[in-house]
C-alpha cells in the first residue's frame, strides 16, 4: 500500500442542483488536486451528500460541469466511478456474504481479479481478517462500515470520497480511518470528506461550506 497514486484533479464549475421546485445549492465552484484532502461542511439537510454525489458522476447536476482528470487525461463522467472510492454510512453491502466474497464480487464488478494479498491486508487493517470467512449479516453496524472500507480500497483508487467517515466507529476504528487517509495523502492522493465533525476537520488541507452556496 506505499505505492505513489496516480496525479489527479477534480474541479467543478458552477454547479447547481434542483429537484423539482427546490433548488438545493447554486453556484458551487470547487477543484481537489493530488495530495490535498477536501472537507465539504453544512447543516444536515444543506446538499453536502447531494454536493458528493454530484462530484463522482453518481448524480447529474441541474447547471454546471464536473472535470476528472488522471495524468493529465480527463475522463467521461461513466468512467469517474472506476477511479475513485466511495464510503457512506447508507450504502449497502451484501450480508449473505463474507468479506472476502464480498472482495471478490465488487473485483467482478470492475472486470478485475481480486488481488487477495490486498484483500487480506485490508482486512487486517480494518481488523476484520479474523473473521474474514464468516458472514457479514453477523457483523455489528461499525464492521460493516469497516468492510466498506475494505471494498473502497481495493483498487488503489487515486480519490477516496467519504460521507460521515467515522460513523458507527470505535476509536479503534476511528484511528484506523485517520491512518489510511494520511496515508493516502502521503502516497499522492486526494481526500473530500462531508462532514462536521472537528476530528475529521483537522485532516482537511482546504473547505468549502455547503451554506454559502445556498439560494438566497
Amino acid at each position: 500500500m506505499s505505492a505513489l497514486l496516480p496525479t489527479i484533479e477534480l474541479r467543478a464549475e458552477n454547479l447547481a442542483q434542483r429537484f423539482n421546485r427546490r433548488l438545493v445549492w447554486q453556484n458551487v465552484s470547487l477543484e481537489v488536486r493530488s495530495s490535498e484532502i477536501l472537507g465539504i461542511t453544512g447543516d444536515n439537510g444543506s446538499g453536502k451528500t447531494t454536493l458528493l454525489r454530484a462530484l463522482c458522476g453518481l448524480l447529474t447536476p441541474t447547471s454546471g460541469k464536473v472535470t476528472f482528470t488522471v495524468e493529465g487525461k480527463a475522463l467521461e463522467t461513466d468512467a469517474i466511478i472506476r477511479h475513485l472510492g466511495f464510503v457512506a454510512p447508507y450504502l449497502t453491502v451484501y450480508e449473505e456474504f463474507t468479506p472476502l466474497e464480498h472482495c471478490a464480487i465488487i473485483a467482478k464488478m470492475h472486470g478485475a481479479v481480486l488481488e487477495t494479498a490486498l484483500a487480506n491486508e485490508l482486512l487486517a487493517q480494518f481488523r476484520l481478517y479474523e473473521r474474514r470467512n464468516d458472514e457479514i449479516r453477523g457483523f455489528s453496524s461499525g464492521m460493516k462500515q469497516r468492510v466498506k472500507y475494505v471494498l473502497a480500497l481495493l483498487f488503489r483508487a487515486p480519490l477516496l470520497v467519504l460521507d460521515e467517515p467515522m460513523t458507527n466507529l470505535d476509536e479503534a476504528g476511528t484511528t484506523a480511518v485517520e491512518a489510511l487517509i494520511r496515508n493516502h495523502q502521503e502516497r499522492g492522493g486526494a481526500c473530500i470528506i462531508a462532514t462536521n465533525d472537528a476530528r475529521d476537520l483537522a485532516l482537511c488541507t482546504k473547505r468549502l461550506a455547503v451554506t454559502d452556496y445556498l439560494p438566497a
